[in-house]
């Protein structure tokens, strides 16, 4: 209770807490945006190569003898040239897991159970990516450019990893009902759910 000093009567302050799951929201939006940022740049990246890191884009020419087209495999590359196979692998990653960012951060955002351990994972799965890149960009000859980009995207993910788990914590702790309560329009959405109205499975 709280006294108005204008009018001498006491006055009762509502004080809302917020939703149990805000958090788990908040960091569902927070995928969204990273996920976007991580897409598009991997596009950028990969496609602006040649402007900054014109040695690992421009292609290898080769006589065209037999010897030649004796192509190596795939790890026979990675291990001649493991610069070019981190960038590769990061920014293939980085396309896949921004999307990933953005479908389970979605979800978190839509209080999907599931939507969780789904954005924990893809965080995992996609520090695991980056660091397997890193000794390719960091231990042999890459571009400056292409390993600040990696190491704000290991940053970010590391930060990410701390946000979705306190998410599966909040989601596990207060776990959504799955229904979704359809109100009119000019019907109180507090009174309405008390009052036990139809309500539409999601």
């Amino acid at each position: 209770m709280k006294s108005d000093p204008r009018s001498g009567q006491s006055a009762e302050v509502d004080h809302e807490t917020p939703p149990p799951r805000a958090f788990a929201q908040g960091t569902g939006l927070l995928l969204q945006a990273v996920g976007a940022v991580m897409f598009l740049g991997s596009g950028c990246v990969c496609t602006t190569a040649f402007l900054w890191d014109p040695i690992s884009a421009r292609p290898v020419e080769r006589p065209l003898t037999a010897a030649a087209l004796d192509l190596p495999g795939p790890l026979e590359r990675a291990t001649r040239d493991p610069g070019k196979w981190g960038l590769m692998l990061m920014v293939t990653g980085s396309a896949i897991g921004g999307l990933a960012f953005m479908v389970f951060g979605l979800g978190l955002q839509s209080e999907k159970p599931k939507s969780g351990w789904g954005a924990f994972v893809s965080n995992v799965l996609m520090l695991a990516v980056l660091v397997v890149a890193g000794f390719g960009l960091w231990i042999a000859p890459a571009s400056v450019f292409s390993r600040v980009w990696h190491g704000s995207e290991l940053l970010v993910v590391l930060l990410l990893i701390g946000f979705t788990t306190k998410a599966v914590r909040d989601m596990l702790a207060h776990p959504p009902s799955g229904d979704l309560y359809i109100v009119p329009a000019g019907e109180d959405p507090k009174t309405w759910v008390e009052a036990g109205k139809p309500r539409q499975r999601s």
